[in-house]
């Protein structure tokens, strides 16, 4: 259950208006976003920590070890809501503001499909399962007396020595010069506002990745299984902020040059269409009735994504004048194609039977995220991928978790855990991922079952929500962050 640790959002205010490039820029926290799966599918592998690599025996065996598909005897139809919640306290430049979200959706659906065999097992599955949500929330507001927003967005350059068509290239899409935030002197570009001033922010993301699969297993000898999936990915990546800037304290006053500054409002959206496919290779080795190991290799997973971006400028002023405000307005739009390609997985497990009643599980799964990149031939983005080299590093997620059968009362009670590391290099032990799990399945009758299960994570981080060059922590929120998943699961066997 991973969830991106967003270092940076300077990379949502950068695009057109630093760069002469009309293009907005893609960075390495691009690619760990979509390189990380953060819902399991179906309520039993939540419930007991998402550990499912050596116990798969249900639908969701295709999205966790396929091989577990071919312990399945009968048909199953499985159907599974789930519900995230996200809550951030924010704390920035001394003050601290809480915002919740949550999101709704169709966790999985899909059918798997036993063929009649004389001996071992063949068994297919096909469906739907939702592997990731993006939805995340932060609103920050404090007074920030070392550095704006506008000063970043300004880049020190002197346009003179640029061409003509680069140097008006420039001026046109650089939002502060547009909306006189900006200006020229001797050549130099040069912001209005460098800091003093009160700093507003609401960000949200959303959307999430949807897995289409369809997979099979095999047993190859009395006790071994084998299993591939093949998986179809589909989704979507909203992000919106609007950020401002208020001279709360009349820093900025009226001279014969400029009006005085009040406000500047800025809005940033980003929309994505992302497309892309991988494989996983499972097997299992079973005694029935004692134990199941088992192991997986997730292929990399090649990603084309799409984006819609704009940025939108408003500055406000008090003029020379009780009766009149100023407001200028300016807009960039655009659009960028890129490919990513995400590292392989590795992934192996087991599952002791204790007793009738009893069943332990643990999975420990392996990424080396440096192996992440830009696959598009941009020199741009090869400088981003030296840099996932520098900054990122190999995790082992574990998970485990326990099963207890209440025979008499049809009862199914789950718990478990979920770590996580960061996988920035150097980060502390608090900015790890956490989980604790717990579950409850409900036998209806022979053949349904209805399981639920929760999950509650949390962690600490933070973002930058600009750079300013030679200034470290220009405006930089810290970040507790509690996410929960709320996991129902209805699976018919027939």
């Amino acid at each position: 259950m991973c969830t991106l640790t967003k270092k940076l959002s300077g990379l949502l205010i950068i695009g057109s208006f630093v760069v002469v490039s009309e293009s907005r820029a893609q960075f390495a926290e691009d690619v760990l976003r979509f390189s990380q799966f953060n819902l399991d599918v179906g309520a039993r592998s939540l419930g007991m920590g998402n550990a499912g690599v050596g116990l798969a025996d249900d639908y969701s065996a295709l999205f966790r070890n396929p091989a577990g598909l071919a312990s399945l005897r009968d048909y199953e139809f499985s159907l599974g809501l789930s519900q995230v919640g996200y809550k951030n306290d924010v704390a920035f430049l001394g003050a601290n503001t809480q915002s919740n979200l949550n999101s709704l959706n169709l966790n999985n659906l899909g059918l798997v499909y036993p063929i009649a065999t004389v001996r071992g097992s063949l068994t297919f599955g096909i469906g739907y399962g939702r592997v990731a949500n993006y939805a995340t929330t932060a609103t920050y507001n404090g007074f920030n007396a070392r550095s704006s927003i506008i000063d970043a967005m300004t880049p020190y350059i002197n346009v003179g020595n640029l061409s003509a068509a680069d140097r008006q290239d420039l001026l046109d899409n650089n939002i502060p010069f547009q909306i006189f935030l900006a200006d020229t002197l001797n050549g130099d570009l040069f912001p209005v506002v460098t800091d003093s001033v009160q700093q507003r922010g609401v960000v949200e993301e959303g959307g999430g990745m949807s897995n289409w699969t369809f997979g099979g297993a095999v047993d190859i000898s009395r006790n071994v299984a084998v299993g591939v999936s093949l998986n179809i990915l589909s989704g979507s990546y909203r992000y919106d902020r609007e950020y401002t800037e208020v001279d709360t304290r009349d820093v900025y006053t009226y001279t014969n040059r400029y009006d005085a500054f009040h406000r500047f409002t800025y809005v940033s959206t980003i929309n994505s269409d992302i497309s892309g496919f991988n494989a996983l290779f499972g097997v299992m080795f079973r005694r029935p009735g004692v134990f199941k190991i088992g192991a997986t290799i997730r292929t990399p997973t090649v990603y084309s994504i799409i984006e819609d971006f704009g940025d939108e400028g408003e500055s406000e002023f008090d003029p020379n004048s009780s009766n009149q405000v100023d407001i200028f307005n300016k807009s960039v739009y655009g659009r960028t194609e890129y490919d990513i390609k995400t590292p392989l997985v590795l992934s192996a497990g087991g599952s002791v039977q204790i007793s009738d009643f009893l069943v332990l599980a643990g999975d420990a799964e392996y990424t080396d995220w440096t192996q992440m990149e830009f696959t598009t031939p941009n020199s741009d983005l090869e400088a981003e991928n030296r840099l996932i080299r520098q900054i990122f590093e190999p995790t082992t997620n574990l998970r485990g978790g326990a099963e207890v059968t209440l025979w008499d009362a049809g009862i199914i009670l789950r718990g478990g855990v979920v770590w996580n590391p960061s996988p920035y290099k150097e980060d502390p032990p608090e900015f790890d991922q956490l989980y604790y799990t717990g579950g409850v399945g409900l036998k209806l009758d022979e053949n349904l079952t209805l399981n639920s299960a929760f999950a509650l994570g949390k962690w600490t981080t933070f973002r930058d929500n600009y750079y300013v060059p030679g200034l470290s922590n220009a405006s930089r929120t810290d970040e507790s962050v509690q996410r929960s998943n709320i996991n129902v699961t209805l699976s018919y066997r027939f």
